[in-house]
């Protein structure tokens, strides 16, 4: 049996699809035999094709393979068993497992372990006696989902305060790996089961959600329905709900119109409310009836209102009896200033897009107090970090001033440098992270090099820049960089490990061709 193989298995055990790399890699390299049925029955079952996952470990199981493989194989049946909801025949391999568990190598034991384990709670077979528990204690991802499982469990019991304890347990188990759908999984469910008996507490775990999100993830439009926790638990929070709402928008516009999970029609409810948090460039509105009654609510003098807004008696009047067709941005300005309006987001669309005017500018005003403050070279840094990790980019030339002209979506892009959220941030420190080891020289020439590419390839290599960091942790085996990119790698002062997983991040050569064009062009 390969040891390398066994290593990457372990990998992928240990890690789940954030080992996505290494997978890619031994698809390719691995000869065609049961570990290559395995390593592709992982990659269908990431791809949430189960019945495709269990054909491969069929054909795996077919090849003469060593005792530790032929147990492994059969342990990832199981699992994909239960997957299809195939119970007769998950029966019948759960008992065989459990009959013949001293004759498996130890190995191949763990995989084995945590599969019964896994089999056991969601079916309560064998309650009183389980031999191999102290191996699955050993085994930090099925703890996770064990804990996980139960948290849900509780949950439906109404055993609230076990389930909190069961959640914390997971979330704790997975970062310490770390095991991102694991993160993921245990922020979203804790938050979501937590808002209606600690709101402050649940809001906390939502941001600590999108921080992971960004940190981990590139497509979350799969994980769309994490946006609707955030928004469902933070719809109070109006700052909060401004400063996501492009992001969320932004990953909207990636979702299929219709399907049976993450499409716009699952959502459109949600996003109904949330997408007048997206800020208008507009400052003229139609004079409505709803907005007209939400001001009325304010209105019980219009001389005393006259005096607090600055604005004529005669264009108030004209403006409640709706004999003006439409008003001005500034108009509204006034009223919100004036009258103290903070929205909720039942408000009509024109009070929270002028609202969000004045919440924007106070925060680009600290902003770029700040940033005036900071040394050049400190500006430029700063500024070429948040250009690669934002989510929607503004054209940009490099010859352009950093302090911009009065236009709002550069201004947002001010906030981001200096506050941003949770969900930038953590995508501003994987830019960070790659540049740390690069000298000054370097990095003003990658900087003026990145501004030469397309829109594309910008996006391609900010991706590559941030999985370069993701990857930067500490393996137990080495795969290694190819040959190609070692001149790249001595260049820029990169590592060479977290630079070949970057680079076996994607799955498809062509992919793979786009990127080491575009990093050519860097040499």
């Amino acid at each position: 049996m390969s040891r390398k193989n066994q290593e990457i298995f372990n990998i992928l055990s240990n890690y789940g699809s954030f080992a996505k790399p290494f997978l890619n890699f031994m698809i390719i390299k691995t000869k065609h035999d049961g570990w290559k049925h395995l390593f592709k029955s992982i990659e269908y079952r990431w791809e949430d094709e189960k019945n495709k996952a269990l054909e491969e470990i069929e054909k795996g199981l077919k090849h003469k393979n060593s005792k530790t493989l032929y147990y492994i194989l059969l342990a990832k049946k199981l699992s994909y068993l239960f997957l299809i909801r195939d119970y007769t025949e998950s029966r019948k391999l759960y008992l065989f497992l459990k009959e013949n568990y001293s004759k498996i190598p130890k190995k191949a034991r763990k995989i084995v372990s945590s599969v019964l384990v896994n089999a056991e709670n969601i079916m309560n077979w064998n309650i009183k006696t389980r031999l191999w528990s102290k191996t699955y204690e050993a085994d930090p991802p099925t703890k996770l989902y064990i804990n996980l499982g139960m948290a849900l469990k509780n949950i439906k019991e109404k055993n609230f305060k076990n389930a909190w304890e069961n959640f914390k347990s997971s979330y704790y188990i997975s970062i310490n790996i770390p095991h991102r759908v694991g993160i993921i999984s245990s922020l979203n469910n804790w938050s979501w089961y937590l808002k209606d008996f600690d709101l402050k507490k649940s809001m906390a775990l939502s941001k600590e959600l999108m921080y992971y999100a960004g940190y981990y993830f590139e497509d979350n439009e799969k994980r769309f329905d994490i946006f609707d926790t955030f928004f469902e638990i933070n719809k109070e929070n109006i700052d909060t709900l401004y400063l996501y709402s492009n992001i969320i928008s932004f990953y909207w516009n990636r979702l299929p119109e219709k399907g049976k999970r993450n499409s716009k029609e699952n959502y459109v409810n949600m996003f109904n409310y949330l997408n007048k948090f997206v800020i208008e460039d507009r400052s003229i509105y139609k004079n409505t009836e709803n907005l007209r009654a939400y001001l009325k609510k304010y209105v019980s003098n219009i001389s005393e209102v006259s005096k607090k807004t600055g604005i004529s008696r005669k264009s108030l009047s004209l403006i409640l009896k709706g004999k003006v067709k439409e008003i001005k941005g500034d108009t509204i300005k006034k009223l919100i200033s004036g009258l103290n309006i903070i929205p909720d987001i039942y408000s009509p669309k024109a009070i929270i897009n002028e609202y969000g005017k004045l919440y924007i500018e106070g925060l680009y005003r600290e902003s770029f107090s700040k940033l005036k403050s900071m040394p050049p070279e400190q500006q430029k840094r700063l500024f070429f970090i948040t250009y690669i990790s934002c989510v929607k980019k503004f054209d940009f030339n490099n010859k352009e001033n950093i302090f911009f002209e009065n236009d709002f979506h550069k201004k947002w892009f001010i906030i981001e440098m200096l506050y941003g959220n949770e969900y930038i941030n953590s995508r501003k420190i994987l830019a960070k992270h790659f540049f740390e080891r690069m000298k000054k020289s370097r990095f003003e020439e990658f900087v003026s090099k990145y501004f030469k590419l397309s829109k594309k390839e910008k996006e391609i290599l900010d991706v590559f820049i941030r999985n370069y960091s993701r990857y930067d942790i500490k393996w137990n085996v080495r795969i290694e960089l190819p040959e190609f990119l070692n001149k790249f790698a001595d260049k820029y002062s990169l590592k060479k490990m977290p630079l070949s997983l970057a680079y076996w991040y994607y799955e498809n050569g062509a992919d793979r061709r786009k990127l080491v064009n575009i990093l050519d062009f860097f040499d």
